[in-house]
């Protein structure tokens, strides 16, 4: 197991520095030059030259990467060019909004997409097993931005159920109120995935011999499927959850955009507006290395639960 484990941060460090090669020529590729941006179309050559010697963009393309390289890995990743506050501070008070979507959409895609899968695949080849893939499909070929703006159109505009924007400021219920629609929204798009998914898994388990004799013998087929095929199956359920987990956290950041809330989407999104590398950079990075760290932790908890996983 430990030689597993070191294998996996192994992995998990060399992930890590390709994001951050990624993170920093990607975000010098969008056009523009921030401090003509900051300083507007009336700045004089020398207030712009002082501006890029401050934010070291006037030195060469590899000395700005070794010293981002090195920064980042110190968790020094610069202050942001609009507020002036230190950029990960930025990021870190966007997590909390952006967390809190991605966990409650993750449970309700669970909470509809695990039996929903279970049952199409005990009832394989009838119409609840068609009226369910059909369902999934759809749910995998809208994009969530559309399924958000279609939610907003329905339930805030012509029904009136729930709120179209924001975050609400009228504490813990105006909040949560506020939540429920992007929640379902991110919850219907990914219960699409995991109840194929879990379907796969289902059949795979279903058409195993041990099953078969089962059926020989008598059990009752809600005993074969809830307590003899369920359980086998959970370890790739399991990771099917684990994976659409780290997905949906880059679909929250889209929902945050379309309904308008406070997070780290909308946190980057006006960032690359306003040119801030410093902010940008601080918010893929830790964005992406969320998504490394849970797949990482998920692998661990794999071998843990099955040990010819660790080879």
């Amino acid at each position: 197991m430990l030689r597993y484990l070191w294998r996996q941060l192994a992995q998990m460090a060399v992930t890590v520095i390709g994001i951050v090669t990624v993170v920093f020529f990607l975000v010098r590729a969008i056009p523009g030059d921030p401090a003509v941006y900051m300083l507007g179309d009336y700045a004089t050559k020398e207030s712009v030259a002082a501006l890029r010697a401050k934010m070291g963009l006037d030195l060469p393309l590899y000395e700005q990467y070794a010293l981002f390289v090195r920064n980042a890995f110190t968790g020094d990743l610069g202050s942001s060019v609009i507020t002036g506050a230190p950029a990960l501070d930025e990021v870190w008070s966007s997590v909390p909004p952006s967390a809190a979507l991605a966990v409650s959409g993750i449970a309700i895609a669970v909470l509809i997409g695990v039996p929903l899968g279970v049952i199409s695949a005990a009832r394989q080849g009838s119409w609840t097993d068609l009226l369910v893939m059909v369902a999934a499909l759809l749910g995998i070929s809208f994009p969530v931005f559309w399924l958000g703006l279609v939610a907003i159109l329905t339930f805030a505009n012509w029904v009136r159920i729930f709120p179209a924007l924001g975050a609400g400021s009228g504490g813990f219920g105006d909040a949560l109120y506020h939540l429920a629609l992007p929640a379902l929204v991110l919850g219907i798009s990914v219960a699409a995935y995991i109840a194929r998914l879990t379907r796969s898994a289902m059949l795979e388990v279903l058409g195993q011999d041990y099953i078969r004799v089962a059926r020989a013998m008598g059990v009752p087929n809600r005993r074969i499927v809830y307590r003899l095929a369920l359980r086998n199956a959970m370890i790739p359920v399991l990771a099917i959850i684990g994976v659409t987990f780290a997905w949906s956290l880059g679909s929250a950041i889209l929902i945050e955009v379309v309904f308008s809330r406070p997070g780290l989407g909308s946190m980057i999104l006006k960032a690359i507006l306003a040119r801030d590398y410093q902010l940008v950079q601080a918010g893929v990075l830790v964005l992406a290395v969320a998504v490394v760290l849970i797949n990482t932790l998920l692998d661990l908890s794999y071998a843990l639960i099955d040990p010819r996983i660790r080879g």
